[in-house]
């Protein structure tokens, strides 16, 4: 069909030239120009193509393999929260165990203090009570002594004295 365009160009003009008539040439002008892309451009419109297709392949793929690694990294992530939960119930088990114990271990101290204080307490009292005793008795004995020193010179005459001599010898004597 090219060789006929041109020969039929040829035979008009009585040799080879151009024809500038548009609506004559214009259907044979497309049919060589997309003839020539087609020869030519095919292998590199097939190799840009073919990059292309491996390009969104690749990209496909690579969206691929991270929505994959994303989804075990999810998972991993979500078994560690679950790790972290039950370690943290773990440790407030053991915060309120251990909390109980101490505020046991509190108690028992504090009875026993009590119990200490008590017994402490009781023994001042009874240290207080013997002094408060001991010291009655020097004070009624000493007002006794004082009462009778002084009510001993009158009841003790010289009459009384002797005869308070004579029943000691007497006693001594036998």
């Amino acid at each position: 069909m090219l060789t006929e365009a041109l020969g039929l160009l040829a035979s008009e003009t009585k040799g080879f030239g151009l024809n500038f008539d548009i609506l004559e040439t214009n259907l044979i002008n497309l049919v060589i120009i997309i003839g020539v892309l087609f020869y030519f451009g095919r292998s590199f419109l097939g190799d840009k193509l073919k990059e292309r297709r491996e390009a969104i392949e690749k990209a496909i793929t690579d969206a691929e393999a991270r929505q994959k690694e994303a989804a075990s990294s999810l998972a991993q992530q979500q078994q560690n929260l679950q790790m972290a939960k039950k370690k943290a119930e773990q440790i407030r088990s053991e915060a309120q165990t251990n909390a109980e114990n101490a505020r046991q271990a509190v108690m028992a101290q504090s009875a026993k203090d009590i119990e200490r204080l008590k017994s402490s307490a009781a023994a001042d009292l009874s240290s207080q009570q013997e002094k408060v005793i001991q010291d009655l008795r020097r004070r009624v004995a000493t007002l006794a002594l004082e009462k009778v020193r002084g009510n001993l010179p009158d009841a003790l005459n010289e009459g009384v004295q002797s005869k308070l001599v004579d029943q000691s010898i007497s006693q001594l004597g036998s």
